[in-house]
């Protein structure tokens, strides 16, 4: 039997027994299928007709005011999904690492650099990526600030999973307290302006009149998780990279690496472990039988380490093969944004790389990574050589 708290601790050493022995198997501790193998976890996000996103039980829905649009099927799925599809384009990308993830990371790394010290995931990646992908957005400062509180409580009702009704209860607080949000929402709906939220209430409309807010507003709430996973995702990345002095010398060298050191800690390590279905019908998959209206925990965590699919998993290496792993899922529900999410965590590695010369692990202090569906690094404290860094 596999607890959620052997999960929490370490999943991988799980995921490899598991893929073994018993790839798909019953955690009584979440109530959830837990699916382990590639092929399986591909299945699972690519067969629609068995398996749906739609998850009527799960917090979430009372926690964002309707269904995000993780949960969305169909028509209503893809009309959202249109509507800002166009925002993540890759001449759009380019102008949002030159005109905001960059400067902001400067001027949060200015601020920082001279300290010589600091709890990079939260006083580095988290605000340099979230205050950038809010930027995207179209967030002002306050509805930034709303959408990093929602992201965070968000995180800890995921990896939660009803055990503590307190966890829960205080989420809803912070998920209601929505005022800079709504009004953004409010003053879009009057003067539309070239923001992905504008976008999301007023593209594909053709003469319909802007969304409502049972469409808007929820999408907006989860999105919360979406402008601090890039900042987890860059985290990971260092972490990889202090695990293989060549390859951070190599980085070092040549920045330009950063791209596939991102990708390749998103497969090693990523933020996202587990991504939810329900079955539709009774299923057989990986020779068990599920019972419908069963929840699936496809760890995409564990599909990203698999034997069958990738040469020694569990190194770390920015030079390997990596198109087929399913760090931003697969099929319909692969995620829209991912161009947007590797490049800020790229542009705030870069940026770390230029301003604090020698950034490596402080001395005596380790890392504490936690959680399964959302697996975090923890603190990442390091010091860097003060003297030596450029100011621009």
């Amino acid at each position: 039997m596999v607890t959620i708290r052997e999960l929490e601790t370490d999943p991988y050493p799980v995921y490899a027994r598991l893929r073994r022995e018993e790839p798909v198997t019953w955690v009584p501790d979440a109530r959830q299928w837990l699916v382990t193998r590639w092929r399986d976890v591909r299945t699972v996000l690519t067969d629609t007709e068995r398996f749906t996103t739609e998850q009527p039980s799960s917090p979430l829905h009372a926690l964002c005011g309707g269904a995000p649009m993780l949960f969305r099927e169909g028509p209503s799925h893809r009309d959202v999904r249109e509507a800002f599809r166009h925002d993540y384009d890759p001449h759009r990308v380019t102008d949002y690492v030159d005109t905001i993830a960059r400067p902001i990371a400067h001027r949060v790394a200015d601020d920082l650099a001279p300290t010589g010290g600091a709890d990079l995931a939260a006083d580095y990646f988290e605000p340099v990526t979230a205050i950038a992908m809010a930027a995207h957005l179209g967030a002002g400062p306050e509805g930034a600030d709303e959408l990093r509180r929602w992201g965070k409580v968000l995180t800890d009702v995921a990896n939660n999973f009803g055990r503590d009704p307190a966890v829960d209860a205080e989420a809803a607080g912070v998920m209601a307290d929505d005022v800079a949000v709504t009004a953004l929402v409010r003053g879009l709906r009057e003067r539309p302006d070239r923001s992905v939220i504008s976008h999301l209430l007023h593209a594909n409309r053709r003469g319909q009149g802007a969304r409502p807010d049972a469409d808007v507003l929820p999408v907006l709430k989860h999105l919360g998780l979406s402008v601090i996973e890039p900042g987890w995702l860059a985290a990971w990345t260092l972490v990889a990279l202090w695990s293989e002095p060549d390859q951070l010398a190599a980085v070092r060298a040549d920045r330009a690496l950063l791209g596939a050191a991102v990708y390749e800690a998103l497969r090693w390590s990523g933020p996202v472990g587990v991504l939810g279905r329900r079955t539709t019908r009774d299923v057989t998959l990986g020779g068990r039988d599920i019972p419908a209206d069963s929840v699936i925990a496809a760890a995409i965590a564990s599909a990203n380490r698999d034997e069958e699919e990738f040469t020694d998993p569990d190194r770390f290496d920015l030079h390997r093969d990596v198109r087929t792993h399913l760090g931003f899922g697969v099929g319909p529900h692969g995620c829209p944004a991912h161009p947007l999410v590797t490049a800020a965590a790229r542009t705030a590695l870069d940026v770390l790389l230029e301003r604090m010369p020698g950034v490596r692990p402080a001395q005596g202090t380790r890392g504490t990574p936690h959680g399964w569906k959302l697996r975090l690094t923890g603190p990442l404290h390091a010091v860097w050589d003060v003297a030596a860094r450029k100011v621009s």
